[in-house]
């Protein structure tokens, strides 16, 4: 058992596949307040930053001291990062922008250990590359109509109608949905956490 510091439904589902029981816990955190001239830098930290209020309300609810999962995605386009779209004309935008070309998706997963009231923390990052169809605008006017590419980095999603636009990848799947299952999975190998709800 192992608390999950997401509000995803995504991440969620992909932990319930492999059979790794969790608990969600509901946390907020500004994406804004990390900056660095590096997107996997960025990812990277902001994951260790939900880890940590994860780990924060677990220690102040006097919850029990299972470890937490918590991970960020982003899209990036050369040097530009994609994230969540504020508007369907901001998500319109991301998509034109993606069409014909290749594009990055990095995630990191941040694994929060609490040990009495201080916990340590265990990070990796995942990257795969998603090659986009060419799209119009009405194409992406369409695709708005859905409401799908409004909670995701990037304005699409793979495992919905997002998929229609996807000409190939090259790397994890579940990275691109929104956590690595592969490397998540060995992670928890690694620290000795059991995984499987059966163990």
């Amino acid at each position: 058992m192992i608390y999950l510091a997401s509000k995803s439904p995504r991440r969620t589902d992909l932990l319930q596949q492999v059979g790794v029981e969790h608990k969600i816990i509901d946390i907020e955190v500004d994406e804004n307040i990390i900056s660095s001239n590096s997107p996997q830098e960025n990812v990277r930290r902001l994951s260790v930053l939900k880890c940590q209020e994860g780990v924060r309300k677990v220690v102040a609810g006097d919850m029990p001291s299972l470890p937490v999962l918590a991970a960020d995605t982003i899209v990036v386009l050369k040097d530009t990062v994609f994230g969540k779209p504020q508007s369907e004309s901001d998500a319109i935008a991301m998509l034109l922008k993606l069409s014909g070309k290749t594009h990055n998706v990095i995630t990191a997963v941040s694994l929060g250990i609490i040990k009495k009231e201080q916990a340590e923390f265990h990070t990796i990052s995942v990257s795969s590359n998603v090659e986009f169809a060419e799209l119009t605008e009405i194409d992406c006017k369409k695709y708005c109509k859905t409401n799908e590419p409004f909670d995701k980095a990037g304005s699409y999603g793979i495992q919905g109608y997002g998929s229609a636009f996807i000409k190939k990848i090259n790397g994890s799947y579940s990275n691109i949905v929104g956590l690595p299952i592969y490397e998540v999975i060995e992670l928890l190998k690694k620290l000795g956490i059991p995984y499987w709800n059966k163990n």
